[in-house]
């Protein structure tokens, strides 16, 4: 299948790694030009040189998304070396292993709060203010952000701030798919479950979080969710074949989660 996503411009914040990095990947594939980016150099440059060494093109950028300055820097770097972006997909900083804030409201600090709240909503506020008029322009635009299965099933078991509070993206991005589809632009949510990437072995390595055999019993498929298998999924969002799929909240986590919509 054709995705149509030859010569578009791709910007993955937060591409240089697990998922991340096969969204990349997998947009490169399909011959957009991706401009990836990550906080740790070795990685984010050698993401970019994989993708590079398999023909497609690519950039890599040193930034923090969940700033008004990082976005911007991010953003013009595209600009300079492709074009104005065609699609933006924000995969936001999650915690690392070892953070343990927030677990039960009552230990919530407001720091707690505003951290939180500037990875998973205002990083997606400020790359799609910079991307926004251009793809009105153009007439066509993809917005995907990627988040978590707490968006349908809200639980206690994890720290409130980082789970529960992910919520707040699904109204954004319902609210950009209304106001601008009528310019060609589609804004939609991967509800992710467990994945198998280098994150989530550093995770496991912790001890911090459920382990494997939580998982082998609570996943239907049996099985962690492959990095491929996410960039396969946002590659078809980001496609001309998906232009009537907008507003909405995805998951793609084995039937992990148990409610019906």
């Amino acid at each position: 299948m054709d995705l149509g996503l030859k010569d578009k411009v791709a910007v993955v914040a937060g591409g240089s790694r697990g998922c991340g990095r096969a969204i990349s990947v997998e947009l490169a594939k399909e011959g957009a030009a991706v401009v990836l980016t990550g906080r740790q150099p070795d990685i984010v440059e050698a993401t970019a040189e994989q993708i590079e060494s398999t023909g497609g093109s690519a950039l890599g950028v040193v930034a923090d998304m969940t700033t008004t300055a990082g976005a911007l820097e991010i953003i013009e770097a595209a600009r300079r070396a492709f074009g104005a972006p065609d699609i933006l997909v924000t995969n936001p900083p999650g915690p690392l292993p070892g953070d343990d804030y927030g677990r039960g409201f009552l230990n919530c600090s407001d720091e707690d709060f505003l951290r939180t709240n500037d990875q998973f909503i205002m990083s997606q506020v400020y790359l799609t203010r910079e991307v926004i008029p251009n793809m009105m322009e153009k007439g066509w635009g993809r917005l995907v952000n990627i988040a978590s299965i707490c968006l349908k099933t809200p639980h206690h078991r994890d720290p409130l701030v980082l789970a529960n509070l992910r919520v707040g993206i699904a109204g954004m991005m319902k609210t950009l798919a209304e106001e601008y589809g009528e310019h060609g632009i589609t804004a939609n949510i991967v509800a992710t479950g467990p994945f198998r990437s280098e994150l989530a072995e550093d995770y496991l390595r912790s001890q911090n979080v459920k382990d494997e055999a939580y998982y082998a019993q609570e996943v239907p498929v049996r099985r962690w969710g492959r990095p491929a298998e996410m960039g396969a999924l946002v590659a078809f969002l980001c496609s001309e074949q998906a232009a009537f799929l907008t507003g909405e909240t995805i998951r793609l986590d084995g039937g992990y989660s148990k409610s019906l919509f």
